[in-house]
């Protein structure tokens, strides 16, 4: 079928238009069916890498919510000054040039005052969403940016090590390679998320090849159903069972890849007895112990003889040992027999689990792909949301990291893969390019990140300047001062000097997303201003003073709905791909998309040049293209210079409406560019206690207590607040998991999704374990009340099930709306998050994830 651009209004006209969609951040390609200027239907796009033609459940709802009678239609002004859940708002309509006049007029005052008291919030969903806003918090001058739940649940821990140690945003198995998968909280190539369509198909032909997946998981999901093997595991505990595996591979089969941890990680890197690395003294560069010179050599020195992993030294007078020896010693006490009554897994299991591990990682073999002989690890350890989701976020995630590093199999053959971490561009143009590169210490910087700042360096700890205390944690990316009961007397403590008096959202709805509603109502009462971008009146646009009605995805345009790279394009060998999204059908009433928004806002505001050059720091547009800096655009030029500048003048928007995505094949050293960037990743954290110590010498004489045992250079078990709690009656792990049938609560919206979460026994219920369920003398269907140690309350019908923990109690996504304004969502399935505290005590003191795990009590 042809693939055209939006046709001109006229009799009949009958066209597929290629698209992406937005259902969730997993953006795969689409084409739609208009006909005669109404869309018909979804497909998915069998020219694209994104999702290749495969489209899930969601992908062809999309319809629904492009035609929903609630969708808003045109901009509303609050009249009723009183703000609260549930209080009505008592919505009059108005004019755009009236909101955006009103809008600017706020953002004009406060920008003379002091930038930085805008505050901008977007969603998760839409995720190329995150570019313009971005561009807009630089030109107005706020560092205040977050995207509620999704970083403080989603990726503090994941997105951070991903990048520190991968160069990426996640990991991935090397499907087409891997032989043996073990999953700790994640779902990859079996539900939602990153490049999940192609994801899907791409894991079911490895298993089909005989790839070993085995799902370390409370609950048997999404996964663990396809799963070789399911472990249940008592949640919050993985980093027990990653490093008694560690242990197990090194001190039990004597498995390391030498070559790989002398030449790619800091492991020959001299420690002294204060944990710190032994320096160079001219040059304060970390010396490694050159065993052929017999003598310590600075890291980056031309020429090196046989390495040292162990053995002990003295250089210049201080005793030390490599970082592996140190690592080696750290793993000999986390043995199975230790993790066992943590995790509550068999003994024999997870010694078995350690010992595939170590053997299918083959460590030593090679494999030739596309004429070049490469290591082969066919090994991959992989973590996502549900095991990073927790106070001991950061350690949980990299304990399951190292695994890969010591049999080296890191972005090797059949390893584990970040998401596309060196692109060498598109042959024509070279562009858009990005690798890896060595920074302080030799240790790896990103060629290209997605957060406000990158995963490493970090920039030393000081008193905050911003809402979100990033300033004093440096190693988080999301915060949850944004939105915490404890944000008044934390601001304080600190001094900072001024309060949010504008917030910016787009599509969030943190009412929902974060934690318990009352604590986030209460934040968001004292902001005097708030405008809010949206498709539906949702929880949270019942606190705008404005909102504004945004276009669906089908009536959307972006240039970069998928890049960068590393966050969505499938990995290991194949095709990279650069796909637009582009309107199937004209926006309905008085809908603006809001991106086509934003440059007229910055020109009302009077910011076009500062907006201008914001966008060319983003974009970083190759010349002769590029934004001047006093001429108005729109986003329609402004997305037709960025596809130009990376794919030549012939190929702009215009193109790439007609063709909807460009290709071009992946290289070998693109794919397992670890054999060809001379980088090096750390499987000793040394920067932890640096950053540790500092952080903690501005925290604490201010009263906030930083452990120290959460800044090791190693990571360790330690136990989240659930695991501590001595109350007997609270005897439950009460956790959230994503349900493939809905993207976050945005979908619950949608009736297809509805009817199929209404016919699914799990969506909108209570998961018990079946025998847990039997002896609390429950029945299947029985509504209960789920009780927290501190005292909240959320109800709903319980689902007695094998498919979890003993000790666990599931919920599905986050439901349970209750806006007036999303009729289909409203009173359905459980609202989990209800029960979460929202505060630096439920944060970890690294990252500043939240703790997403509750002790919690069944009362019936």
């Amino acid at each position: 079928m042809a693939a055209q651009a939006v046709p001109a209004a006229g009799p009949m006209a009958d066209t597929w238009i290629p698209s992406a969609c937005g259902m969730c951040y997993g953006t795969c390609s689409i084409l739609g069916h208009q006909v005669d200027g109404t869309l018909v239907k979804i497909e998915g796009n069998p020219e694209s890498v994104y999702g290749k033609g495969r489209l899930c459940g969601k992908g062809v709802s999309g319809i629904m919510t492009l035609y929903d009678p609630h969708r808003v239609d045109y901009p509303l002004r609050r009249t009723e000054p009183r703000k609260g859940i549930g209080v009505d708002p008592k919505w009059r309509r108005i004019s755009w040039d009236e909101a955006l006049d009103e809008v600017a007029d706020r953002l004009r005052k406060v920008r003379a005052d002091d930038p930085r008291k805008l505050f901008i919030q977007r969603t998760t969903t839409n995720t190329s969403s995150r570019s313009p806003f971005q561009i807009f918090g630089w030109a107005f001058g706020t560092p205040n940016h977050w995207a509620a739940g999704g970083g403080l649940h989603c990726g503090n821990g994941a997105h951070l090590i991903s990048g520190i140690m991968h160069a990426s945003w996640s990991v991935v198995p090397d499907f087409q390679y891997c032989q043996y998968a073990i999953y700790f909280g994640a779902s990859k190539g079996h539900a939602a998320g990153h490049a999940s369509c192609s994801n899907m198909g791409m894991a079911a032909d490895a298993r089909a090849r005989g790839m070993r997946m085995v799902v370390v998981d409370p609950m048997c999901n999404f996964a663990a159903a396809k799963a070789s093997e399911w472990v249940p595991i008592r949640p919050g505990t993985d980093a027990a069972l990653a490093l008694a595996m560690a242990h197990v591979v090194v001190h039990e089969m004597g498995i390391w890849d030498a070559p790989y941890l002398k030449a790619r990680t800091n492991a020959p890197y001299l420690v002294g007895q204060d944990g710190l690395y032994v320096r160079d003294p001219e040059s304060g560069k970390p010396l490694l112990w050159d065993l052929t010179a017999g003598g310590p050599r600075p890291y980056d020195a031309p020429e090196h003889g046989d390495l040292a992993l162990e053995g002990s030294f003295r250089v210049n007078g201080v005793p030390c040992e490599p970082a592996f020896q140190r690592l080696k010693a750290h793993l000999k006490s986390f043995t199975p027999e230790w993790a066992s009554p943590i995790t509550t897994i068999p003994v024999a299991t997870i010694r078995r689990l350690g010992r595939e591990f170590g053997q299918e990682a083959r460590v030593g073999s090679t494999i030739v792909v596309q004429g070049q002989t490469l290591p082969y690890r066919p090994a991959a350890a992989i973590a996502f949301r549900g095991s990073q989701g927790h106070k001991n976020s950061v350690y949980n995630f990299l304990a399951v990291a190292l695994l890969n590093h010591l049999v080296g199999s890191a972005d090797m053959v059949g390893g584990c893969l970040g998401f596309n971490p060196v692109c060498h561009g598109h042959p024509d143009t070279g562009r858009p390019s990005y690798i890896p590169k060595a920074g302080p210490d030799g240790l790896m910087v990103t060629g290209i990140w997605l957060a406000p700042h990158l995963p490493y360096p970090f920039h030393e700890p000081r008193m905050p300047e911003t809402m979100s205390f990033l300033d004093i944690f440096p190693m988080s990316m999301m915060s949850p001062l944004m939105a915490s009961s404890d944000q008044e007397e934390m601001w304080e403590r600190f001094e900072l000097p001024y309060r949010p008096e504008v917030l910016l959202n787009y599509g969030a709805n943190s009412l929902m997303s974060v934690g318990n509603k009352e604590t986030v109502a209460k934040t968001l009462r004292k902001i005097p201003f708030i405008v809010s971008f949206d498709l539906y009146l949702t929880e949270f646009s019942d606190f705008a003073d404005i909102v504004l009605p945004d276009c669906s995805y089908l009536e959307a345009l972006d240039s970069r709905p998928n890049f960068p790279f590393i966050f969505n394009l499938p990995g290991g060998m194949g095709e990279w791909c650069w796909a637009i999204k582009q309107p199937v059908v004209q926006p309905s009433g008085e809908r603006r998309l809001a991106m086509q928004v934003l440059p007229e806002l910055a020109d009302r505001v009077g910011m076009r040049e500062d907006f201008n050059a914001a966008c060319n720091a983003l974009l970083r547009p190759a010349p002769p293209f590029g934004l001047e800096r006093d001429r108005r655009y729109t986003w329609e030029e402004i997305c037709d210079i960025e596809l130009k500048s990376n794919f030549g003048a012939d190929r702009g928007l215009a193109w790439f409406k007609e063709h909807g995505v460009i290709k071009w094949p992946k290289k070998p050293e693109e794919v397992y560019w670890r054999n060809f960037v001379d980088v090096r990743v750390p499987i000793y954290w040394e920067f932890m206690k640096v950053v540790g110590d500092k952080a903690r010498a501005i925290a604490e004489p201010r009263g906030l207590k930083i452990p120290p045992e959460y800044y090791d250079p190693m990571p360790t078990w330690l136990p989240c607040l659930a695991h501590e709690s001595q109350a007997g009656a609270y005897d439950l792990y009460a956790f959230y998991y994503r349900d493939i049938i809905h993207t976050n609560s945005f979908t619950m919206e949608n009736p297809w999704l509805d009817e199929a979460a209404r016919l699914d026994p799990y969506s909108y219920t209570i998961a018990i374990n079946a025998e847990t369920g039997r002896r609390k003398g429950l029945t299947d269907g029985q509504e209960i009340t789920l009780e927290s140690e501190g005292g909240r309350r959320i109800k709903g019908r319980v689902h007695l099930t094998e498919a979890i923990h003993p000790e666990g109690v599931g919920v599905g996504a986050c439901a349970g709306h209750w806006a007036e304004g999303m009729p289909i969502a409203k009173g359905k399935g459980v609202f989990i998050n209800d029960l979460l505290e929202v505060d630096l005590a439920h944060a970890s003191p690294v990252n500043l994830n939240l703790d997403l795990c509750v002790k919690v009590r069944v009362v019936q």
